[in-house]
């Protein structure tokens, strides 16, 4: 009886022992510490951290999933765009490295058009080991990326709301018309996990191209040459497309065409240069 009592609590504590093993093999992910990266809405175990983490225009989005569809917000060019993205970072807010919002096509990751990107970025100068003291070896940064010129007016503004979430507010606007569009946007912390979420059909832009008229150069004023007696004629500077003469006869400086010089100075009536 002794002996077979014995050998049970031998297999038991074999099955446990094989049973714990089980449990870490599958526990163990490789992440010793921070493996999450920044989120908008919920962990990639579902867990909501974020009420209404994208505003567009004054209108809320929960964000569930990695990729959703949204209304489509419509926009004219010129109009300005406003849009606020509340990240939140369980290591704390200060380890929120980098938030681009891009507007484009997104198909999947190998197939991305993007339009133009805005950027928040924080840069990292030390190894992360302990919490930062404030702006010790942070700098703030935005970043705008816009190939096509699509693009006027940005403004890029951060707010800390806790000790773990951050509002980025950017504010636009669009100068060509685009056809319905998608807003990406990628969030890293300062470990590098990068998290990215797709918005489908979240923008359009109607109206007509907005072009920029250049402003001409200021016109040089310049004394006519009677004005400029205080100089030696020589130095009296003359109107573009015009041409600096001393007349022979009296050494008074004059402005004349280039063709007119010609023919004074063919004729002897001017010093020749």
């Amino acid at each position: 009886m002794a002996k077979t009592l014995f050998q049970l609590i031998i297999a038991v504590s074999v099955l446990a022992s094989i049973s714990l093993l089980t449990v870490n093999a599958f526990a163990d992910t490789g992440c010793r510490r921070d493996c999450e990266a920044p989120t908008l809405g919920v962990t990639y175990e579902g867990k909501r951290l974020v009420e209404k983490g994208l505003i567009i225009d004054g209108k809320s989005f929960d964000v569930d999933e990695l990729t959703q569809t949204l209304p489509t917000t419509k926009v004219r060019t010129g109009d300005l765009v406003k849009m606020r993205l509340v990240a939140f970072e369980n290591s704390g807010a200060g380890y929120l490295q980098d938030v681009s919002l891009s507007i484009g096509d997104y198909a999947d990751d190998r197939h991305v058009n993007i339009l133009a990107t805005m950027s928040f970025k924080q840069r990292f100068d030390a190894i992360l080991k302990e919490p930062l003291l404030q702006d010790s070896d942070v700098s703030k940064t935005s970043v705008v990326t816009d190939p096509n010129g699509i693009l006027k007016d940005v403004a890029i503004k951060t707010t800390e709301i806790d000790s773990y979430r951050t509002a980025i507010d950017i504010s636009f606007k669009v100068t060509k018309p685009t056809a319905v569009s998608d807003i990406i946007v990628q969030t890293m912390d300062a470990k590098r996990n990068t998290r990215t979420n797709v918005f489908f059909d979240a923008l359009v832009v109607t109206g007509d191209p907005i072009i920029e008229k250049k402003q001409p150069p200021p016109v040089q004023k310049v004394l006519a040459p009677l004005k400029q007696m205080k100089k030696s004629p020589s130095q009296v500077e003359c109107r573009e497309g015009f041409e600096l003469v001393i007349r022979s006869a009296t050494g008074a400086p004059a402005c004349v065409s280039t063709y007119t010089a010609e023919l004074l100075r063919d004729r002897g009536m001017v010093a020749a240069r």
